[in-house]
């Protein structure tokens, strides 16, 4: 993978299904790239370093279910204070 200069697009992939709409790009801004997914319909964002990518290799279907929320009501990182 090739590093963009601050010029460029990043590349970008917008993955769809009848449930949610998210858009993959790499975010080099930091000392490491990360994975930057946004949830388009939310416009809430995470980054996830390689670390972290591989943590969710080893998490069961059960794990990764408990946070499949898509569209949650209340969104933890929607309140202020």
């Amino acid at each position: 993978m090739t590093n963009n200069s601050s010029t460029e697009k990043p590349e970008e992939w917008i993955i769809t299904n009848e449930f949610a709409q998210v858009r993959l790009t790499i975010d080099t801004l930091g000392n490491d790239p990360r994975l930057k997914i946004e949830d388009l319909t939310t416009n809430l964002s995470i980054a996830l370093d390689a670390f972290m990518l591989a943590g969710l290799t080893t998490a069961s279907q059960e794990e990764l279910k408990q946070h499949m929320d898509p569209n949650p009501k209340d969104h933890p990182r929607d309140t202020k204070g």
